[in-house]
């Protein structure tokens, strides 16, 4: 009943939001700014709370973003066409795939007994490296995300005592150790986070300046990806690991069974698939491209191991959500908000007067920070690069100092929304929002306390600032 009440009562926020919004009563501000701050906020309320489900209001978002002039109706709906629409869309066909053929279940039965047999500590060690290292093999952790839940979701039960059923407690821990290593542990990879991708594009749009894969591991994963791996290991064991079981359940014996015809395709086309994404160096196809090409062979007459007529069971509706988080990053860089709050933020911090290499680079990650709130983080890399590199460069502030400074604020994901990869973890079910919420808070807040600081010392002792 209090959960029924608190979403009526964040339902009508959000609304009251949007209407002050729409009237636009602050002098501060002009009329287009507060709509788009009013319909910002409105959005996420609904994201955060969800009174209705994150698909109904992100569509009322897209409506509104027409209605109230923001947008017009074609630049509205013009992330459809996005690559990353249609690359979450082929990891959901991937996604499916390894459920409706059962190689989820097999893959986590061949995992079992190594990361099985000497407690759950052992566990989630191996979680969290599997998270890992499937950051730098697949390049999107959209298509990460969804193709570790449902191997996750068939560990749980595969490790439950009671076969077919498995434990609500060990599900959701297992789901989220390896969504939480995979997703911030691979920010210390170039290619292993769309934000990272995005502040390097706008770095040689901006400068010409390229940063190279190699660039960036010298830069971040010493601690953004090593280290952040094991905050993110002690948080999830500290918080969902300690009250498992320590024998979670007996082998399973069907890991000896020779694999069916169809889940030795679908092994095949998801060995293709990392094949591809990890040389896309060599090849340069986009991500994407690879994405769409294992969609092909998955539903391929005669061969494919799915039938288009499953591919209607995908959940459409959550590009909803992705074209609105598009649309609401592009009205608050196009009506100024963006740059206000940068400008702000900045004064705040007295960063005009203020010296010393360590103040000077974090005051440029904190000053980014607050943009994570209203948008996806993809977003706000896009949208502040720009001119983060610009202050940077007045204030004496190496290039690469402000690029990497502005890198690790965007890997600081406080809440689903902020990224995409957590709202599609979210739809699986395996986990509440508030255990997600509460993991995500704790480790972006001790990232921002220990190793921010920690990663600028880092590059001043090797040279780098």
């Amino acid at each position: 009943m209090n959960t029924v009440n608190g979403s009526k009562v964040a339902g009508a926020a959000a609304v009251a939001i949007l209407t002050a919004g729409l009237i636009a009563p602050l002098a501060v501000f002009d009329e287009e700014a507060q709509r788009a701050l009013g319909l910002t906020l409105f959005a996420v309320v609904m994201w955060t709370a969800r009174p209705v489900p994150v698909e109904l209001s992100s569509l009322v978002v897209l409506l509104l973003l027409p209605a109230t002039g923001l947008l017009d109706f074609a630049a509205t709906f013009d992330p459809f066409a996005r690559p990353t629409i249609w690359l979450v869309f082929s990891g959901m066909v991937l996604s499916l795939m390894l459920s409706e053929t059962g190689l989820g279940h097999r893959l986590a039965s061949v995992a079992q007994p190594v990361l099985t047999g000497g407690g759950p500590l052992r566990l989630f060690v191996g979680l969290h490296l599997i998270g890992l290292l499937a950051s730098f093999l697949i390049p999107s952790g959209l298509v990460r995300v969804l193709l570790l839940m449902p191997i996750g979701i068939s560990l749980a039960e595969s490790l439950s005592p009671v076969r077919g059923e498995r434990s609500p407690a060990a599900t959701a821990a297992i789901t989220l150790a390896l969504l939480c290593s995979t997703y911030y542990g691979g920010c210390g990879i170039l290619t292993g986070s769309v934000p990272n991708l995005v502040v390097t594009g706008q770095l040689e749009a901006e400068t010409g300046r390229v940063i190279y894969w190699g660039e960036w591991l010298v830069w971040m994963f010493p601690v953004f990806g090593a280290l952040r791996t094991a905050l993110c290991l002690g948080v999830v064991y500290f918080v969902m690991g300690r009250g498992l079981a320590t024998e979670l359940g007996a082998q399973d014996r069907s890991v000896n069974a020779p694999l069916e015809p169809a889940q030795r395709r679908a092994l095949a086309i998801i060995a293709i698939g990392i094949a591809l994404w990890a040389t896309d160096v060599v090849h340069g196809l986009p991500p994407v491209y690879v994405g769409l090409l294992l969609c092909v062979l998955a539903v391929l007459p005669g061969w494919g191991p799915l039938s288009m007529e499953r591919i209607r069971g995908i959940d459409f509706p959550f590009f909803f959500y992705l074209s609105a988080l598009f649309g609401i990053g592009e009205v608050l860089h196009a009506t100024g908000v963006n740059d206000r709050l940068l400008g702000h933020v900045l004064s705040v911090l007295d960063f005009e007067t203020s010296g010393g290499w360590l103040f000077q680079h974090l005051a440029l990650t904190l000053a980014v920070i607050p943009l994570n709130f209203f948008m996806d983080v993809a977003a706000v890399g896009a949208v502040v690069t720009p001119t983060i590199l610009q202050v940077g460069s007045a204030h004496g502030v190496s290039e690469l100092g402000a690029l990497f400074s502005t890198a690790m604020a965007t890997t600081l994901v406080f809440l689903p929304y902020q990224a995409a990869p957590f709202m599609v973890a979210l739809g699986y079910r395996a986990f509440s929002m508030r255990a997600l919420v509460s993991l995500m808070l704790l480790i972006s807040l001790i990232s921002l306390i220990l190793l921010c600081p920690f990663n600028i010392t880092y590059w001043h002792w090797l040279g780098l600032i």
